[in-house]
């Protein structure tokens, strides 16, 4: 089975790659949450624009781009087009949206996703939910695989999916199977760790060293955080 890793370019060479992981998650949560409280229209399309920009800056294939952000950019037109439908502006919605998730794209694509995770166990964020993050986003393709397994299995037998009472069936002990076997993993796993001496903080060997780039990354980015929100106010003042 073929994983559609998020980090799979993580090993290129460009000006976001070679920035410190944790100068760049500051950078960029610290423009994402100036993005998501915007309220002007011609803000937001602004931010989108920063996002692309930093997003093209990263050299990653656009084939690839569009193929992990596409099951993201579905939700959030599905809520705008609800938003919509019910009465509301939700083109605000849409913009901010779509510059999160690609800036959320930018920070974790750039870096390996271990790597990532210790900058943010680095930074201060809790430890129990940097190793949730950690072990969900590695198991996740696991299940992923199992699952696979199990729907080559009921080819080979001819099943046929269908809306009957067999097919809910086979659907309902597919999941519980799965539940099973993951718990099963997930014991293994644990006893596996144990044995290794493992003591609950994430270990990468990963070399973190802020640099000049890196200031200047964080200062580039609080600035525009911050030139978000007075184009906000100096357009509402006109």
């Amino acid at each position: 089975m073929r994983h559609h890793l998020i980090d799979r370019y993580s090993h290129m060479n460009s000006i976001i790659h070679n920035l410190d992981p944790r100068a760049k998650l500051v950078g960029i949560l610290a423009l994402l949450f100036s993005i998501v409280l915007l309220k002007d229209l011609k803000a937001c399309l602004f931010a989108l624009i920063v996002s692309i920009s930093l997003l093209l800056m990263t050299k990653i294939p656009l084939k690839f781009v569009l193929e992990q952000l596409k099951y993201g950019s579905i939700f959030i037109l599905a809520i705008s087009i609800t938003m919509f439908v019910f009465g509301h502006e939700p083109f605000r919605v849409l913009l901010r949206a779509f510059s999160a998730l690609i800036l959320i794209f930018v920070a974790f694509s750039t870096s390996r996703f271990d790597v990532s995770i210790k900058a943010l166990n680095r930074l201060g964020f809790p430890s129990k939910l940097t190793q949730i993050l950690m072990f969900t986003y590695r198991y996740i393709f696991v299940l992923a695989e199992e699952y696979e397994k199990l729907s080559t299995s009921l080819k080979l037998k001819n099943f046929e999916w269908k809306s009957s009472r067999r097919t809910f069936e086979i659907v309902g002990k597919i999941i519980a199977t799965l539940f099973i076997r993951s718990y099963e993993r997930a014991e293994n796993v644990y006893k596996a760790m144990v044995l290794r001496g493992y003591t609950g903080n994430p270990y990468v060997i990963a070399d973190f060293k802020i640099r000049g780039r890196d200031l200047i990354f964080i200062a580039t980015t609080l600035y525009l955080a911050v030139a978000l929100h007075l184009c906000s106010l100096w357009r509402f003042q006109i």
